[in-house]
C-alpha cells in the first residue's frame, strides 16, 4: 500500500551498524512512510537483519539487489518507490525524528519547489555551513554557478524530492555508473538542477552525516574519483558531463 514518503536505505556488510540508523527512521513523528531496505549482496548477516526488520513491521520492506555494485543498489531501490514523496538515508547515518515532518509539511507548502535538503552535522560535531541557512533556489543556483560544489550547498541524503524528479529517466538509470566510487546522489542533484526542478535548503530539521565514523565505510576506503572531479569544473562544465552521461543511460530517440 502506498504512502507519503518512501525512504530508501541501501545496505551493503552493516549487519549491526544499520539497526541503529532504521531504528532512528522507525521513531519518526511521521509515520506515514514506508522504509525500503536494499542489500547490495553483503558477505555478512545484513540480509538476516533486514529480514528481522520486515518480519516486525509492516512498513518495512527488503530487497536484495540483482546485481552487486553500490550503484545498482541504488538504481534497483529507487525503482521500487512509489510514494510521492522519496528520500535516501545512508545506512549508518542519522536523522532527527522530525526530519520527515518537517520535509513533508514544506513540500506540501511549497507546490513550487521539487527537491528540498537540511542542515547537516558531523560527527565531530562540525556542521557544514551552507546547510545551516534557508536557500531559496536562486541563491543555490547562484552558489552553484561560483563554483561551490552540490554536496556542500544539498547534501543528498539530506534531501526529500517529489516523484515527478523521475519522469525523464525513462530507462530507470537514475545513478550513474561513473560515480561507483562513492556520493552518486550528487550526480542525480546535478541532473535534477540541469533539468530545471526547484532546489530549496531548509534549517528546522538535521541530518546526522557519520562520515568515516564506521571503518571500512567508503569515506575510509574508496576516492571517489568523478566527484572529485565534478567538484574541480566550471558550472557550464559540470551541465555539458552529467548531461551526457544522462543522455547516455535514459536515451529517449
Amino acid at each position: 500500500m502506498s504512502k507519503k514518503v518512501d525512504i530508501c536505505v541501501c545496505v551493503k556488510d552493516r549487519q549491526n551498524v544499520v539497526k541503529k540508523t532504521i531504528d532512528c527512521i522507525l521513531n519518526q513523528t511521521f509515520k506515514d512512510f514506508r522504509l525500503l531496505l536494499c542489500d547490495g549482496k553483503s558477505d555478512d548477516l545484513t540480509v538476516s537483519t533486514l529480514l528481522d526488520y520486515q518480519n516486525k513491521n509492516d512498513n518495512v520492506v527488503c530487497w536484495q539487489s540483482e546485481e552487486k555494485g553500490y550503484v545498482n543498489s541504488h538504481n534497483f531501490i529507487l525503482s521500487k518507490t512509489d510514494a510521492e514523496y522519496i528520500c535516501f538515508i545512508d545506512s549508518d547515518d542519522l536523522i532527527d525524528e522530525k526530519k520527515l515532518a518537517e520535509q513533508v509539511k514544506y513540500l506540501d507548502e511549497h507546490p513550487d519547489v521539487d527537491v528540498v535538503s537540511s542542515s547537516v552535522i558531523l560527527p565531530n560535531k562540525k556542521i557544514l555551513p551552507n546547510t545551516f541557512v534557508e536557500l531559496n533556489n536562486e541563491q543555490i543556483t547562484e552558489a552553484l554557478k561560483k563554483g561551490i560544489p552540490m554536496a556542500a550547498i544539498c547534501h543528498f541524503e539530506s534531501c526529500m524530492f517529489r516523484r515527478k524528479c523521475l519522469e525523464k529517466f525513462t530507462k530507470e538509470k537514475y545513478f550513474f555508473d561513473e560515480y561507483e566510487t562513492g556520493r552518486c546522489g550528487e550526480g542525480f542533484l546535478y541532473a535534477l538542477h540541469f533539468f530545471g526542478y526547484k532546489f530549496a535548503n531548509i534549517i528546522s530539521t538535521l541530518y546526522i552525516y557519520t562520515k568515516g565514523v564506521v571503518k571500512d565505510s567508503m569515506t575510509n576506503t574508496i576516492i571517489p574519483e568523478m566527484a572529485n572531479l565534478m567538484d574541480a569544473q566550471t558550472y557550464d562544465m559540470k551541465r555539458t558531463a552529467i548531461m551526457e552521461m544522462f543522455d547516455n543511460y535514459n536515451q529517449t530517440k
